[in-house]
Protein backbone atom coordinates (compact mmCIF):
# COMPACT_ATOMS: atom_id res chain seq x y z
CA UNK A 1 0.00 0.00 0.00
CA UNK A 2 1.49 3.10 -1.22
CA UNK A 3 1.56 6.79 0.71
CA UNK A 4 -1.50 8.44 -1.33
CA UNK A 5 -3.79 5.02 -0.33
CA UNK A 6 -3.26 6.01 3.49
CA UNK A 7 -2.79 10.03 3.60
CA UNK A 8 -6.80 11.91 3.16
CA UNK A 9 -7.54 12.74 -0.03
CA UNK A 10 -7.54 16.41 -0.55
CA UNK A 11 -8.32 16.43 -4.19
CA UNK A 12 -11.67 17.97 -4.12
CA UNK A 13 -10.66 20.45 -2.25
CA UNK A 14 -8.00 21.14 -5.48
CA UNK A 15 -10.70 20.63 -8.02
CA UNK A 16 -13.34 22.59 -6.57
CA UNK A 17 -13.99 25.88 -5.72
CA UNK A 18 -17.56 25.93 -4.76
CA UNK A 19 -16.78 22.54 -2.57
CA UNK A 20 -13.41 24.18 -1.09
CA UNK A 21 -16.13 27.45 -0.48
CA UNK A 22 -18.67 25.32 1.59
CA UNK A 23 -16.12 23.13 2.86
CA UNK A 24 -14.16 26.22 4.63
CA UNK A 25 -17.63 27.53 5.92
CA UNK A 26 -18.49 24.22 7.57
CA UNK A 27 -15.51 24.13 9.28
CA UNK A 28 -15.81 28.08 10.77
CA UNK A 29 -19.26 27.26 11.55
CA UNK A 30 -18.27 24.08 13.56
CA UNK A 31 -16.02 26.12 15.83
CA UNK A 32 -18.44 28.69 16.60
CA UNK A 33 -21.17 26.05 17.04
CA UNK A 34 -19.15 23.64 19.21
CA UNK A 35 -17.89 26.69 21.69
CA UNK A 36 -21.35 28.06 21.86
CA UNK A 37 -22.95 24.38 22.70
CA UNK A 38 -20.33 25.01 26.12
CA UNK A 39 -21.88 28.21 26.46
CA UNK A 40 -25.41 27.55 26.47
CA UNK A 41 -24.46 24.60 28.79
CA UNK A 42 -23.06 26.79 31.25
CA UNK A 43 -25.23 29.46 31.07
CA UNK A 44 -28.64 27.50 31.74
CA UNK A 45 -27.11 25.70 34.26
CA UNK A 46 -25.75 28.37 36.26
CA UNK A 47 -29.13 30.31 35.82
CA UNK A 48 -30.96 27.42 37.43
CA UNK A 49 -28.34 25.24 39.02
CA UNK A 50 -31.29 22.13 37.22
CA UNK A 51 -30.20 19.68 34.67
CA UNK A 52 -33.39 19.04 34.22
CA UNK A 53 -33.31 22.80 32.56
CA UNK A 54 -30.22 21.89 30.74
CA UNK A 55 -32.04 18.94 29.45
CA UNK A 56 -34.91 20.81 28.20
CA UNK A 57 -32.45 22.95 25.97
CA UNK A 58 -30.89 19.77 24.20
CA UNK A 59 -34.52 18.20 24.42
CA UNK A 60 -35.94 21.85 22.31
CA UNK A 61 -32.44 21.90 20.35
CA UNK A 62 -33.41 17.75 19.13
CA UNK A 63 -36.83 18.38 17.83
CA UNK A 64 -36.37 21.52 16.02
CA UNK A 65 -32.82 20.17 14.23
CA UNK A 66 -35.49 17.24 13.52
CA UNK A 67 -38.36 19.43 12.29
CA UNK A 68 -36.19 21.98 10.00
CA UNK A 69 -33.71 18.71 8.67
CA UNK A 70 -37.44 17.41 7.13
CA UNK A 71 -38.69 20.76 6.13
CA UNK A 72 -35.44 21.71 4.97
CA UNK A 73 -35.39 18.24 2.54
CA UNK A 74 -38.55 19.26 0.99
CA UNK A 75 -37.08 23.09 0.06
CA UNK A 76 -34.15 21.99 -1.07
CA UNK A 77 -36.04 19.92 -3.69
CA UNK A 78 -38.04 22.72 -4.95
CA UNK A 79 -35.64 25.95 -4.64
CA UNK A 80 -32.29 26.88 -5.16
CA UNK A 81 -30.12 25.46 -2.66
CA UNK A 82 -27.76 27.89 -2.23
CA UNK A 83 -30.41 30.73 -1.50
CA UNK A 84 -31.68 28.18 1.13
CA UNK A 85 -28.18 27.57 2.88
CA UNK A 86 -27.62 31.48 2.83
CA UNK A 87 -31.09 32.54 4.48
CA UNK A 88 -30.66 29.62 6.94
CA UNK A 89 -27.45 30.87 8.22
CA UNK A 90 -28.02 34.15 8.50
CA UNK A 91 -30.78 33.07 10.60
CA UNK A 92 -28.66 30.70 12.78
CA UNK A 93 -26.16 33.91 12.68
CA UNK A 94 -29.40 36.29 14.58
CA UNK A 95 -29.97 33.17 17.03
CA UNK A 96 -26.79 33.45 18.14
CA UNK A 97 -26.74 37.27 18.45
CA UNK A 98 -29.71 37.04 20.60
CA UNK A 99 -28.27 34.31 22.72
CA UNK A 100 -25.23 37.41 23.20
CA UNK A 101 -27.66 40.22 24.19
CA UNK A 102 -29.69 38.01 26.42
CA UNK A 103 -26.58 36.61 28.29
CA UNK A 104 -24.75 40.17 28.11
CA UNK A 105 -28.39 41.52 30.28
CA UNK A 106 -28.39 42.12 34.10
CA UNK A 107 -30.83 39.12 34.52
CA UNK A 108 -30.62 37.05 31.36
CA UNK A 109 -34.49 35.34 30.28
CA UNK A 110 -34.13 31.96 30.41
CA UNK A 111 -37.25 32.05 28.09
CA UNK A 112 -35.35 33.71 25.31
CA UNK A 113 -32.11 31.25 25.60
CA UNK A 114 -34.98 28.54 24.74
CA UNK A 115 -36.53 30.72 21.92
CA UNK A 116 -33.15 31.28 20.77
CA UNK A 117 -32.19 27.42 20.24
CA UNK A 118 -35.57 26.27 19.14
CA UNK A 119 -34.94 29.22 16.18
CA UNK A 120 -31.12 27.77 15.72
CA UNK A 121 -32.11 24.06 15.42
CA UNK A 122 -34.48 25.03 12.72
CA UNK A 123 -32.13 26.72 10.94
CA UNK A 124 -29.19 24.36 11.60
CA UNK A 125 -31.01 21.71 9.99
CA UNK A 126 -32.37 23.28 7.36
CA UNK A 127 -29.29 24.28 5.87
CA UNK A 128 -27.57 21.29 7.03
CA UNK A 129 -29.64 19.22 4.85
CA UNK A 130 -29.53 21.65 1.51
CA UNK A 131 -26.00 21.23 2.19
CA UNK A 132 -25.54 17.88 1.94
CA UNK A 133 -27.59 17.77 -1.07
CA UNK A 134 -25.36 19.97 -3.25
CA UNK A 135 -22.41 17.56 -2.52
CA UNK A 136 -22.41 15.61 -5.42
CA UNK A 137 -23.05 18.90 -7.74
CA UNK A 138 -19.84 20.35 -6.17
CA UNK A 139 -17.51 17.07 -7.12
CA UNK A 140 -17.23 14.39 -9.64
CA UNK A 141 -18.62 11.30 -8.51
CA UNK A 142 -15.28 9.40 -7.76
CA UNK A 143 -14.87 12.25 -5.35
CA UNK A 144 -17.49 11.38 -3.37
CA UNK A 145 -15.57 9.40 -0.60
CA UNK A 146 -13.03 11.17 -0.45
CA UNK A 147 -15.43 14.79 0.57
CA UNK A 148 -17.01 12.37 2.94
CA UNK A 149 -13.75 11.63 4.76
CA UNK A 150 -13.01 15.54 4.56
CA UNK A 151 -16.49 16.47 6.10
CA UNK A 152 -16.02 13.72 8.95
CA UNK A 153 -12.43 14.30 9.77
CA UNK A 154 -13.17 18.40 10.20
CA UNK A 155 -16.49 17.01 12.34
CA UNK A 156 -14.00 14.43 14.31
CA UNK A 157 -11.64 17.93 15.12
CA UNK A 158 -14.27 20.42 15.82
CA UNK A 159 -15.73 17.90 18.40
CA UNK A 160 -12.75 17.99 19.90
CA UNK A 161 -10.80 21.31 20.89
CA UNK A 162 -14.02 23.62 19.69
CA UNK A 163 -15.18 22.39 22.87
CA UNK A 164 -12.18 22.71 25.12
CA UNK A 165 -11.59 26.36 23.06
CA UNK A 166 -15.42 27.23 24.18
CA UNK A 167 -14.36 25.99 27.76
CA UNK A 168 -11.34 28.44 27.52
CA UNK A 169 -13.75 31.36 26.04
CA UNK A 170 -16.17 31.22 28.65
CA UNK A 171 -13.63 31.12 31.68
CA UNK A 172 -12.41 34.15 30.60
CA UNK A 173 -14.95 36.48 29.14
CA UNK A 174 -18.03 34.72 29.84
CA UNK A 175 -21.05 33.33 27.77
CA UNK A 176 -22.46 36.57 25.94
CA UNK A 177 -18.61 36.95 23.92
CA UNK A 178 -18.88 33.20 23.09
CA UNK A 179 -22.34 33.52 21.76
CA UNK A 180 -20.93 36.56 19.92
CA UNK A 181 -17.91 34.81 18.32
CA UNK A 182 -20.25 32.04 17.39
CA UNK A 183 -22.69 34.78 15.28
CA UNK A 184 -19.81 36.48 13.65
CA UNK A 185 -18.27 32.98 12.32
CA UNK A 186 -21.74 32.12 11.28
CA UNK A 187 -21.78 35.40 9.52
CA UNK A 188 -18.57 34.77 8.08
CA UNK A 189 -20.14 31.28 6.69
CA UNK A 190 -22.87 32.98 5.09
CA UNK A 191 -21.01 35.50 3.10
CA UNK A 192 -18.53 32.36 1.93
CA UNK A 193 -21.71 30.10 1.03
CA UNK A 194 -23.16 33.63 -0.90
CA UNK A 195 -20.05 33.33 -3.69
CA UNK A 196 -20.88 30.24 -5.05
CA UNK A 197 -22.81 29.70 -7.63
CA UNK A 198 -26.70 29.22 -7.85
CA UNK A 199 -27.88 26.00 -7.20
CA UNK A 200 -30.96 24.59 -8.27
CA UNK A 201 -31.96 21.32 -7.64
CA UNK A 202 -32.14 18.73 -10.49
CA UNK A 203 -28.83 19.81 -12.10
CA UNK A 204 -27.44 16.54 -11.39
CA UNK A 205 -28.83 15.13 -14.75
CA UNK A 206 -30.38 11.87 -13.41
CA UNK A 207 -31.42 10.87 -17.17
CA UNK A 208 -32.37 7.03 -16.03
CA UNK A 209 -34.84 8.63 -13.83
CA UNK A 210 -36.83 10.66 -16.01
CA UNK A 211 -40.08 8.48 -16.71
CA UNK A 212 -40.64 8.90 -12.49
CA UNK A 213 -39.36 12.48 -12.21
CA UNK A 214 -42.67 14.16 -13.67
CA UNK A 215 -44.59 12.09 -11.33
CA UNK A 216 -42.36 13.89 -7.97
CA UNK A 217 -45.24 16.11 -6.45
CA UNK A 218 -42.39 17.39 -4.01
CA UNK A 219 -43.63 14.97 -1.28
CA UNK A 220 -41.57 13.49 1.32
CA UNK A 221 -43.31 10.36 0.84
CA UNK A 222 -41.62 9.81 -2.70
CA UNK A 223 -38.72 9.75 -0.99
CA UNK A 224 -39.47 7.29 1.27
CA UNK A 225 -41.22 5.18 -1.86
CA UNK A 226 -37.58 5.59 -3.29
CA UNK A 227 -35.98 4.48 -0.80
CA UNK A 228 -38.24 1.11 -0.63
CA UNK A 229 -37.51 0.58 -4.13
CA UNK A 230 -33.96 1.12 -4.49
CA UNK A 231 -32.27 -1.76 -3.08
CA UNK A 232 -28.70 0.81 -2.14
CA UNK A 233 -30.68 3.20 -0.61
CA UNK A 234 -33.49 0.85 1.17
CA UNK A 235 -30.11 -0.85 2.15
CA UNK A 236 -28.67 2.23 3.99
CA UNK A 237 -32.08 3.04 5.38
CA UNK A 238 -32.60 -0.12 6.85
CA UNK A 239 -28.81 -0.73 8.73
CA UNK A 240 -28.52 2.75 9.39
CA UNK A 241 -31.53 2.70 11.20
CA UNK A 242 -29.98 -0.39 13.37
CA UNK A 243 -27.06 1.38 13.98
CA UNK A 244 -28.08 4.68 15.10
CA UNK A 245 -30.31 3.11 17.61
CA UNK A 246 -27.90 0.66 18.48
CA UNK A 247 -24.80 2.79 18.78
CA UNK A 248 -22.01 2.95 21.00
CA UNK A 249 -23.59 3.62 24.29
CA UNK A 250 -21.68 6.41 25.25
CA UNK A 251 -24.62 6.68 28.63
CA UNK A 252 -23.14 4.12 29.94
CA UNK A 253 -20.28 5.05 30.27
CA UNK A 254 -20.25 7.01 33.93
CA UNK A 255 -21.89 3.61 35.32
CA UNK A 256 -19.74 1.72 33.87
CA UNK A 257 -16.55 3.59 35.14
CA UNK A 258 -17.65 3.57 38.42
CA UNK A 259 -18.74 -0.40 38.94
CA UNK A 260 -16.57 -2.00 36.23
CA UNK A 261 -13.54 0.39 36.24
CA UNK A 262 -13.76 1.63 39.48
CA UNK A 263 -12.21 4.61 37.93
CA UNK A 264 -12.56 8.83 38.27
CA UNK A 265 -13.32 11.67 35.83
CA UNK A 266 -9.69 11.52 34.46
CA UNK A 267 -10.63 7.63 32.89
CA UNK A 268 -14.55 8.85 32.11
CA UNK A 269 -12.73 11.73 30.16
CA UNK A 270 -10.67 9.43 28.49
CA UNK A 271 -13.78 6.80 27.18
CA UNK A 272 -15.45 9.74 25.83
CA UNK A 273 -12.45 10.93 23.86
CA UNK A 274 -12.08 7.32 22.64
CA UNK A 275 -14.79 7.09 19.47
CA UNK A 276 -12.88 10.20 18.65
CA UNK A 277 -9.76 8.64 18.25
CA UNK A 278 -10.37 6.22 16.05
CA UNK A 279 -12.40 8.13 14.08
CA UNK A 280 -9.87 11.50 13.57
CA UNK A 281 -6.94 8.25 12.60
CA UNK A 282 -9.29 6.74 9.85
CA UNK A 283 -10.27 9.79 8.33
CA UNK A 284 -6.72 11.37 8.14
CA UNK A 285 -5.46 7.79 6.86
CA UNK A 286 -8.63 7.22 4.50
CA UNK A 287 -7.13 7.77 0.92
CA UNK A 288 -7.83 4.02 0.45
CA UNK A 289 -11.75 4.45 1.36
CA UNK A 290 -12.18 6.25 -2.48
CA UNK A 291 -10.42 3.28 -4.20
CA UNK A 292 -12.26 0.65 -2.55
CA UNK A 293 -13.61 -1.88 -4.90
CA UNK A 294 -16.86 -2.84 -3.19
CA UNK A 295 -17.92 -0.01 -0.72
CA UNK A 296 -21.09 -2.09 0.17
CA UNK A 297 -19.15 -4.89 1.07
CA UNK A 298 -16.87 -3.01 3.11
CA UNK A 299 -19.69 -0.73 4.60
CA UNK A 300 -21.65 -3.47 6.02
CA UNK A 301 -18.24 -4.76 7.60
CA UNK A 302 -17.59 -1.54 9.20
CA UNK A 303 -21.18 -2.30 11.08
CA UNK A 304 -20.32 -5.99 11.42
CA UNK A 305 -17.00 -4.29 12.88
CA UNK A 306 -18.53 -1.29 15.18
CA UNK A 307 -20.93 -3.85 16.10
CA UNK A 308 -18.06 -6.88 17.93
CA UNK A 309 -15.81 -3.66 19.31
CA UNK A 310 -18.85 -2.64 21.22
CA UNK A 311 -19.63 -6.20 22.31
CA UNK A 312 -15.57 -6.24 23.21
CA UNK A 313 -16.37 -2.87 25.08
CA UNK A 314 -18.65 -4.64 27.54
CA UNK A 315 -17.07 -7.47 28.11
CA UNK A 316 -13.67 -5.72 28.63
CA UNK A 317 -13.03 -5.74 32.28
CA UNK A 318 -9.91 -3.24 32.28
CA UNK A 319 -10.28 0.49 31.20
CA UNK A 320 -7.27 0.28 28.64
CA UNK A 321 -8.84 -2.94 26.42
CA UNK A 322 -12.46 -0.67 27.03
CA UNK A 323 -10.45 2.59 24.97
CA UNK A 324 -9.08 0.24 22.41
CA UNK A 325 -12.84 -1.36 21.53
CA UNK A 326 -14.36 2.21 21.68
CA UNK A 327 -11.40 3.68 19.51
CA UNK A 328 -12.09 0.49 17.32
CA UNK A 329 -15.94 1.25 17.12
CA UNK A 330 -15.18 4.87 16.28
CA UNK A 331 -12.38 4.12 13.62
CA UNK A 332 -15.48 1.32 11.87
CA UNK A 333 -18.13 3.98 12.54
CA UNK A 334 -16.26 6.64 10.97
CA UNK A 335 -16.09 3.70 7.44
CA UNK A 336 -19.59 3.38 7.67
CA UNK A 337 -20.29 6.98 7.01
CA UNK A 338 -17.50 7.98 5.06
CA UNK A 339 -18.91 5.36 2.60
CA UNK A 340 -22.64 5.81 3.58
CA UNK A 341 -22.33 9.64 2.22
CA UNK A 342 -21.12 8.63 -1.00
CA UNK A 343 -23.00 5.73 -1.61
CA UNK A 344 -26.31 7.43 -0.67
CA UNK A 345 -25.25 10.46 -2.73
CA UNK A 346 -24.09 8.84 -6.06
CA UNK A 347 -27.41 6.30 -5.70
CA UNK A 348 -30.38 9.10 -5.31
CA UNK A 349 -31.25 11.29 -8.14
CA UNK A 350 -30.73 14.82 -7.51
CA UNK A 351 -34.58 15.73 -7.64
CA UNK A 352 -35.11 13.75 -4.26
CA UNK A 353 -31.83 14.10 -2.83
CA UNK A 354 -32.59 16.83 -0.35
CA UNK A 355 -35.74 14.59 1.30
CA UNK A 356 -33.58 11.32 0.71
CA UNK A 357 -30.97 13.22 2.98
CA UNK A 358 -33.45 14.46 5.72
CA UNK A 359 -34.50 11.35 6.14
CA UNK A 360 -30.56 9.99 6.57
CA UNK A 361 -30.51 12.93 9.21
CA UNK A 362 -33.74 12.78 10.82
CA UNK A 363 -32.84 9.02 11.17
CA UNK A 364 -29.67 9.91 13.19
CA UNK A 365 -30.96 13.02 15.32
CA UNK A 366 -33.75 10.18 16.48
CA UNK A 367 -31.53 7.45 16.77
CA UNK A 368 -29.84 8.61 19.28
CA UNK A 369 -32.44 9.55 21.61
CA UNK A 370 -34.37 6.40 21.16
CA UNK A 371 -30.88 4.45 21.44
CA UNK A 372 -30.34 6.10 24.65
CA UNK A 373 -33.53 5.51 26.32
CA UNK A 374 -32.65 1.82 24.83
CA UNK A 375 -29.49 0.89 26.50
CA UNK A 376 -30.67 3.01 29.31
CA UNK A 377 -33.63 0.90 30.20
CA UNK A 378 -31.80 -2.43 29.29
CA UNK A 379 -28.89 -1.68 31.92
CA UNK A 380 -31.72 -0.96 34.61
CA UNK A 381 -32.78 -4.29 33.89
CA UNK A 382 -29.55 -6.62 33.50
CA UNK A 383 -26.57 -4.52 33.67
CA UNK A 384 -24.28 -1.63 32.08
CA UNK A 385 -22.05 -4.42 30.78
CA UNK A 386 -24.83 -6.45 29.84
CA UNK A 387 -26.68 -3.40 27.83
CA UNK A 388 -23.38 -3.27 25.76
CA UNK A 389 -23.11 -6.49 24.93
CA UNK A 390 -26.56 -6.77 23.76
CA UNK A 391 -26.17 -3.52 21.64
CA UNK A 392 -23.16 -4.81 20.07
CA UNK A 393 -24.65 -7.91 19.04
CA UNK A 394 -27.94 -6.58 18.14
CA UNK A 395 -25.69 -3.99 15.41
CA UNK A 396 -23.14 -7.19 14.08
CA UNK A 397 -26.17 -9.58 13.67
CA UNK A 398 -28.44 -7.15 11.49
CA UNK A 399 -24.98 -6.36 9.60
CA UNK A 400 -25.20 -9.70 8.39
CA UNK A 401 -29.48 -9.73 7.70
CA UNK A 402 -28.82 -6.77 5.58
CA UNK A 403 -25.71 -8.43 3.67
CA UNK A 404 -27.99 -11.66 3.05
CA UNK A 405 -31.21 -9.63 2.29
CA UNK A 406 -29.95 -6.85 0.34
CA UNK A 407 -27.68 -8.26 -2.22
CA UNK A 408 -27.90 -5.00 -4.02
CA UNK A 409 -26.35 -2.93 -0.92
CA UNK A 410 -23.70 -5.64 -0.65
CA UNK A 411 -22.61 -5.66 -4.22
CA UNK A 412 -22.86 -1.60 -4.64
CA UNK A 413 -19.64 -0.22 -6.22
CA UNK A 414 -18.99 3.69 -7.08
CA UNK A 415 -17.03 4.85 -10.33
CA UNK A 416 -14.02 5.78 -10.25
CA UNK A 417 -11.49 8.78 -12.43
CA UNK A 418 -9.18 6.06 -13.92
CA UNK A 419 -12.39 3.55 -15.09
CA UNK A 420 -12.52 2.56 -18.74
CA UNK A 421 -15.56 4.61 -19.67
CA UNK A 422 -15.96 1.77 -22.49
CA UNK A 423 -15.93 -1.23 -20.07
CA UNK A 424 -17.95 0.48 -17.79
CA UNK A 425 -20.58 1.12 -20.08
CA UNK A 426 -20.99 -2.16 -21.74
CA UNK A 427 -21.15 -3.42 -18.51
CA UNK A 428 -23.62 -1.46 -16.57
CA UNK A 429 -25.98 -2.55 -19.25
CA UNK A 430 -24.68 -6.08 -18.71
CA UNK A 431 -26.09 -5.76 -14.97
CA UNK A 432 -29.14 -3.64 -15.91
CA UNK A 433 -30.58 -6.47 -17.75
CA UNK A 434 -29.72 -9.12 -15.25
CA UNK A 435 -30.95 -6.78 -12.75
CA UNK A 436 -34.27 -6.15 -14.49
CA UNK A 437 -35.01 -10.21 -15.38
CA UNK A 438 -33.78 -10.93 -11.68
CA UNK A 439 -36.29 -8.62 -10.03
CA UNK A 440 -39.03 -9.54 -8.13
CA UNK A 441 -42.72 -8.95 -10.64
CA UNK A 442 -43.36 -6.05 -8.58
CA UNK A 443 -40.16 -3.51 -9.40
CA UNK A 444 -40.44 -1.64 -12.38
CA UNK A 445 -37.88 -2.16 -15.26
CA UNK A 446 -36.73 1.16 -14.48
CA UNK A 447 -36.11 0.66 -10.64
CA UNK A 448 -33.75 -2.37 -11.90
CA UNK A 449 -31.46 -0.39 -13.82
CA UNK A 450 -31.08 2.39 -11.07
CA UNK A 451 -30.79 -0.50 -8.50
CA UNK A 452 -28.33 -1.20 -10.69
CA UNK A 453 -26.54 1.72 -11.49
CA UNK A 454 -23.83 1.47 -8.45
CA UNK A 455 -22.66 -2.01 -9.01
CA UNK A 456 -22.38 -1.34 -13.27
CA UNK A 457 -18.64 -0.32 -13.04
CA UNK A 458 -17.97 -3.95 -11.27
CA UNK A 459 -14.24 -3.74 -10.58
CA UNK A 460 -14.10 -0.15 -9.97
CA UNK A 461 -14.69 2.03 -7.06
CA UNK A 462 -16.79 4.11 -6.94
CA UNK A 463 -21.78 10.99 6.82
CA UNK A 464 -21.20 9.44 19.98
CA UNK A 465 -23.66 10.97 23.36
CA UNK A 466 -25.12 12.82 20.74
CA UNK A 467 -25.70 16.52 20.75
CA UNK A 468 -28.22 16.80 17.93
CA UNK A 469 -26.38 20.23 16.39
CA UNK A 470 -22.97 18.25 16.05
CA UNK A 471 -25.18 14.79 14.72
CA UNK A 472 -26.62 17.31 11.86
CA UNK A 473 -23.95 18.91 10.80
CA UNK A 474 -22.36 15.48 10.44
Amino acid sequence: MSLRDLVIDIEPLRTSPDFRAIFTARVVSLFGLGMATVALSAQVYGMTRSTFDVAVASMIMSVTVLLGSLWGGVMADRTDRKRLIVWARGAAALAFAGLAVNAMLPDPSLWAIYACVAWDGLATGVSVTALMAVAPTLVRPDQLPAAGALISLTGEIGSVSAPFLGGVLLAAWGAGPVYAFAAVTTAVTTFLISRIRPLPPGIGGDEEDDEYAGQDTGSPLVAFTYALRNRVVGGLVLLGGVVAVFNVPVVLFPEMVDRQFHGGEVMLGLLYTAPAVGAVLVSATSGWLSRTARPGRMLIAAAFTGGLATVGFGLSGHAAVAFVMLAVGGAAGTVYEILEYALVQHSTPDRLRGRIVSVITAQGTTGGVVGDAEVAAVARWFSPAGAAVLNGAVCAVAAVAVAVAVPGLRRATLPREDEDETGAEGETGAETEAGAKGAAPDDAAPHAAQDAAPESAAGAPRGPAKDPARTAER
